[in-house]
């Protein structure tokens, strides 16, 4: 029995991943989506690094270690950014557009997993974004703007690297589903819902400056976002320093994050299905 549950979670995880493919690349021939995949996030880490720029002109003092700081910190929020959007946007997309949410919803043990299935097809798109990012901002930057990154790649802790990516991809995707849940049971928030949450990731979690620089006891809500300790352990493990101990921050801010988005999804089901807003439509 637990071996056949276990199957159709696992397959309705895969169907989710193939049709969040299909749904966000079917607009267009393949090789325009992918420069739509690339531009995109490659224009707003460009507009970060020359802010950087600007700043740094202004001030008369540049320097590389505080500008690998924000551009990492641009290049890797586009996880969180990603895939929270993306499944915020979900309910109104299955619900009211494509009107498809009631027959997902029937399915046994399929709506947490496509749910999931969705925001993972959402985390290889971020990848893409991210190692794309990555390459031509520092070529751009270091050719242009005299600014280098200081990474070395022998000193690189690739297993922190590669473990983090999981975990943060984890935590987000556990946000987005409280999105989601939010966005069930109410109606035209899915925009402006996604654009305050990233917002305030972007302001708290030590994207562009640390949040150290915000004042008393502003600064304290840093400590407990995962975007927080999922940018310390990509800088750390970067640079080669001992990114561990962030990494313990990112592990339990995950696990804690995924049970909230459990538990809360879990109780916002039972009010939509008292409600009757699962397969209800917004007019606009």
């Amino acid at each position: 029995m637990l071996d056949v549950h276990a199957s159709s979670v696992v397959r309705a995880v895969v169907q989710g991943i193939w049709l969040g493919w299909k749904v966000e690349s079917n607009w267009t021939n393949p090789f325009v989506f992918l420069t739509y995949l690339i531009a995109k996030p490659i224009a707003s880490v460009i507009l970060v690094g020359l802010v950087f720029v600007i700043g740094s002109s202004a001030s008369g003092m540049s320097r590389d270690d505080l500008f690998f700081y924000t551009f990492t910190g641009a290049v890797f929020f586009i996880y969180p950014a990603t895939i929270t959007i993306s499944l915020a946007y979900l309910v109104h997309e299955d619900r009211a557009k494509y009107e498809v949410l009631k027959h997902i919803y029937i399915t046994p043990s399929s709506l947490k997993p496509y749910i999931v299935g969705r925001g993972v097809a959402s985390a290889i798109n971020a990848s893409v974004s991210v190692v794309v990012s990555m390459l031509i901002g520092s070529i751009v930057f270091s050719n242009y703007f005299a600014l280098h990154l200081p990474i070395d790649a022998s000193k690189i802790d690739y297993p922190a690297l590669i473990a983090s990516i999981p975990l943060g991809v984890a935590a987000f995707i556990s946000l987005g589903v409280i999105l989601y849940a939010i966005n069930l049971v109410t109606f035209k928030l899915q925009y402006s819902l996604s654009e305050y949450t990233t917002g305030i990731l972007f302001l708290f979690s030590g994207v562009v400056f640390p949040p150290t620089m915000l004042p008393y006891p502003v600064s304290l809500i840093g400590g407990v976002l995962p975007t927080t300790h999922f940018l310390n352990v990509v800088r750390a493990s970067l640079m080669g320093y001992n990114a561990y101990e962030s990494m313990a921050y990112l592990l339990l801010s995950t696990i804690l994050m995924i049970a909230v988005a459990l538990i809360f999804m879990n109780r916002v089901e039972s009010i939509a299905r008292f409600k009757g807003t699962i397969d209800r439509k917004a007019e606009y």
